[in-house]
């Protein structure tokens, strides 16, 4: 509860706070796209206010959004802007670049034909190494670990556990909101049932060796590796069972649960708390 009204407290304060009236220059958002291996994947970037005219480089988050939106899904109903820009302004996170990619590898308002669409595919996490490099290419960034963040929320929670594994020296911050971790088979999606060694029935190798990928992530761990589900969330089993995984492994990670279920209320919460938890 005191996070929300932290979150609503913020938003309303962006717009009335001295300093963010003597900011040089605004935050802003760059919509575009990069490029993928199966064409221009759309991409939405935030700067944080003095972008331009600032000589220092930047740590980065990756924000990624869930099943059914695109690059503008944190924006037009997470509120991201307002909730960095209240954040950075009262000083509670770093000023950092916001990077939200098109999970789908597409550009908005140019689908490609609808089997692309399917997210369990690994595509777009082999294709996240072209992503960071366009970003450091285009944009003032710290280059290592230590500046990289990681984050989203459902599918996009998948994409995240699934590409920080995949890439396991290129993040020191992960944040998984109500993520599901397995991609399912059409029997288990309907018993709702949740196994690490479900993994191998996959015929994605990203996913059939994501557990030998995320030996090899916490043999030199994360920072911070940031678990939130809702109590009521439809995914919270799979949380548990998820977590259980890793507490046999030994694997350190944070959990933060919240009441609700499967909302933008508890995502705005969680990029909040997660935002200044980071660099």
């Amino acid at each position: 509860m005191k996070s929300k009204i932290l979150l609503a407290l913020l938003i309303v304060c962006v717009g009335c706070c001295p300093k963010a009236k003597q900011a040089i220059e605004p935050s802003q958002v760059i919509v575009t796209s990069y490029p993928s291996s199966i064409g221009e994947a759309g991409v939405a970037v935030y700067l944080p206010a003095g972008y331009a005219v600032s000589k220092t480089d930047y740590p980065v988050l990756y924000l990624l959004h869930g099943s059914g939106d695109d690059e503008t899904g944190w924006l037009t109903k997470g509120k991201a802007k307002a909730i960095l820009d209240s954040l950075i302004t009262n000083q509670l996170c770093q000023p950092m670049i916001v990077v939200m990619p098109n999970g789908y590898l597409e550009q908005t308002g140019k689908h490609y034909p609808a089997e692309t669409r399917l997210w369990m595919e690994s595509t777009f996490e082999e294709n996240f190494s072209q992503l960071i490099a366009w970003t450091e290419a285009h944009f003032r960034t710290f280059t290592d670990k230590q500046h990289r963040a990681i984050a989203g929320l459902s599918m996009g929670g998948f994409h995240t556990m699934h590409t920080a594994a995949l890439l396991n020296q290129s993040f020191d911050y992960v944040g998984i909101f109500s993520a599901l971790y397995v991609p399912y088979m059409s029997e288990h999606r309907a018993e709702r049932t949740l196994a690490i060694s479900d993994l191998a029935l996959s015929d994605k190798p990203a996913y059939q060796q994501t557990e030998a990928l995320l030996a090899q992530q916490f043999a030199t761990p994360p920072q911070l590796y940031w678990i939130a589900c809702g109590a009521e969330d439809f995914l919270y089993q799979d949380n548990v069972v998820y977590r259980q995984y890793l507490d046999e492994k030994q694997y350190p990670y944070e959990y933060h649960e919240s009441a609700g279920g499967h909302s933008w209320e508890n995502w705005m919460d969680y990029l909040t708390i997660f935002a200044q938890r980071i660099f």
